[in-house]
């Protein structure tokens, strides 16, 4: 089903005089960067990038990059090589016109793209050509759902993809004058991307123990707003100033070269002496306090702050590659944890990436041989201790029996967005568990089940929920989502929206984590939901202060007020148990009464515990 409407005839016109008008009046990088993010948001899609064609045969390098989740990392400047049979599969299919993938289509998997985090729904490839030479490829694709791009849509595409590749042709021959034209950044005189990599390829063999080379990886946070806020041009001057800041001030100090890799980001590499270490870490910070306070001066309502990684090139043993990106790496954690000093690069740091890597591969195998085990942790009513339903939980066990559990591999998922494929396996798991149940005549109760904030970038999560109703008729007074209160924190509307269809349709919604963050009293009254839950946090004591009883009783009375019911989770022992139920609470949750138990202990917990008919 399409993402949304096609556009019509007379907005694809509009689309064309946008891309003509574009050119027209930026400078060239700015105008395709333009273009690219305006294509992505007139078709509703995840992404959008340009590959032009590399000197390398059957080779293509990513140029320019708009993507909808502002968490993912572009791969600017990423070069992927594809085997004879496969380019040439791709440029028949090109000259019938274009290439489509559809998830639902019969094909295994999309062909002639690079590396992506997770399989698209859909992607479409629009050929850029030169005359008769292919130059490249204008891809559209999205990992929520399925486009039916009409004809006119593709006519549309396929002048503008003309254009950007003609524009962006000429603009590369203009600078083939002198060799050294070609291997200068024109915006700020550095050098390019290529060029830097070839030249600190040749300075990495050349490398000793008294002479290791520093990579400093930096970025301008935020740099994207201060483009749309203050204009192009302005942000032009600003990475002019970063430029000539790095050259005046590094320069004095140590020997260096730096590029721009892309956009805002920036490379150098600088010859440092072992005992110039810790003070070249302090340059770099103060040097980038120096950068932030000129770039203050020039956008004064814009809070600015530079992310730097650094990765030290001790042994000849590595490519230049490799190191540009264990300095992008660090950059990245700095980026992620909100850290104002440069991060430097730790064995460590690779150890997870490889982990994350090794999790990412291993996660469809898991799910296709079930080794994600749902799991399910009972939920007890206070009012006189028989069982009101569970909470799903996941857990990995790996085919030697050992787990992975939700700790290691959840944030990783969440990160890269296939926790929603995590989710829906759930979901179809308790879907299947409550309808044996149903099937064989065993008593039910409701099971709640967790919704990542990921679900929120796309509406697929109602569709799939709907789709497993139709399937396998499970009454909706057996399900409940819970969400935790940071999703509502910074997905109001699309969680709002969520919630009146859940309940809309008679599923119970939950608030979960209650009290973890620090906006929850400003949307409590807000919000309609069915359950609140108490944060462990408040449980963190075995032995509950006076304090903590306060503030837990204030809870349970002010959502009993708001009309909710209550839920404590992390509940460990007898004297918790006895306070919450003296204090109104309604169901409670922890290992006092159980841990989270695969599904024939749970059976055997429920046939042994009292069930107050629920149907």
């Amino acid at each position: 089903m399409a993402a949304r409407s096609n556009l019509t005839e007379k907005e694809c016109l509009e689309l064309i005089k946008y891309v003509c008008d574009a050119f027209s009046a930026k400078t060239t990088e700015s105008a395709v960067s333009m273009i690219v993010e305006h294509i992505r948001t007139a078709f509703g899609v995840s992404c959008v990038s340009i590959r032009e064609v590399f000197s390398r045969p059957y080779s293509l390098r990513y140029t320019y990059e708009s993507l909808n989740d502002p968490t993912k990392v572009k791969r600017i400047n990423e070069t992927v090589t594809y085997k004879e049979t496969i380019w040439q599969s791709a440029m028949n299919k090109f000259a019938e016109g274009c290439y489509i993938y559809k998830a639902d289509n019969g094909q295994d998997k999309p062909r002639f793209i690079g590396a992506v985090p997770n399989m698209p729904m859909c992607m479409m490839q629009m050929p850029m050509y030169i005359g008769s030479s292919f130059y490249g490829v204008l891809d559209l694709v999205d990992f929520d759902v399925i486009h039916d791009w009409n004809e006119c849509e593709k006519d549309a595409l396929r002048v503008c993809a003309n254009y950007i590749s003609q524009y962006l042709y000429n603009l590369n021959s203009a600078f083939k004058g002198t060799s050294d034209e070609l291997n200068i950044d024109p915006l700020t005189g550095l050098m390019n991307f290529q060029y830097f990599t070839e030249k600190l390829d040749e300075k990495i063999c050349q490398i000793t123990k008294d002479t290791p080379i520093t990579i400093v990886y930096t970025d301008i946070n935020h740099f994207k707003y201060i483009n749309e806020t203050y204009g192009y041009r302005r942000g032009d001057e600003m990475l002019k100033i970063v430029a000539q800041a790095v050259r005046e001030d590094v320069s004095q100090h140590a020997e260096n070269m730096m590029c721009r890799a892309y956009a805002d980001n920036f490379v150098m590499a600088a010859v440092v002496t072992p005992e110039m270490i810790e003070i070249f870490e302090k340059l770099v910070n103060d040097l980038n306090d120096v950068i932030c306070e000129r770039l203050r001066e020039n956008c004064p309502d814009t809070r600015i702050h530079i992310d730097t990684g650094i990765f030290y090139i001790k042994k000849p043993n590595i490519t230049a590659a490799s190191a540009i990106a264990n300095a992008n790496l660090a950059r990245k954690i700095a980026k992620r944890d909100n850290i104002r000093k440069a991060v430097v690069f730790t064995d460590e740091m690779m150890d997870e990436i490889k982990y994350q890597e090794y999790l990412n591969n291993a996660l469809p195998k898991a799910m296709a041989n079930h080794d994600l085990k749902v799991f399910y942790q009972p939920k007890i009513n206070c009012a006189d201790d028989s069982l009101y339903g569970a909470e799903a939980l996941i857990r990995w066990q790996k085919p030697n029996g050992t787990f992975i559990y939700p700790d290691k591999f959840i944030p990783v998922f969440e990160k890269n967005g296939n926790i929603v494929e995590v989710d829906f396996y759930v979901y179809r798991e308790v879907f299947k568990y409550l309808r044996k149940r149903l099937d064989n005549g065993l008593p039910v109760f409701p099971i709640s089940m967790n919704v990542s904030r990921v679900h929120f970038r796309s509406n697929r999560i109602i569709s799939y929920v709907k789709g497993l109703l139709d399937e396998y008729k499970i009454p909706t007074e057996l399900l409940e989502f819970e969400l935790t209160e940071n999703i509502y924190m910074n997905n109001f509307s699309k969680a709002d929206e969520f919630i009146g269809i859940c309940r809309g349709n008679g599923i119970k919604v939950s608030m979960d984590d209650f009290g973890s963050g620090y906006s929850s009293l400003n949307v409590i009254s807000s919000i309609k939901i069915d359950t609140l839950k108490i944060d462990k946090i408040f449980l963190k004591n075995i032995n509950l202060s006076e304090n903590d009883k306060a503030v837990i009783e204030t809870m349970i009375s002010m959502a009993k007020r708001l009309g909710m019911k209550v839920i404590c989770e992390g509940v460990e022992t007898e004297s918790q148990a006895k306070f919450l139920k003296s204090a109104n609470c309604d169901q409670i949750q922890g290992y006092y009464y159980g841990k989270p138990m695969d599904e024939e202990s749970f059976n055997n917990f429920a046939a042994d515990s009292v069930i107050k008919p629920y149907l």
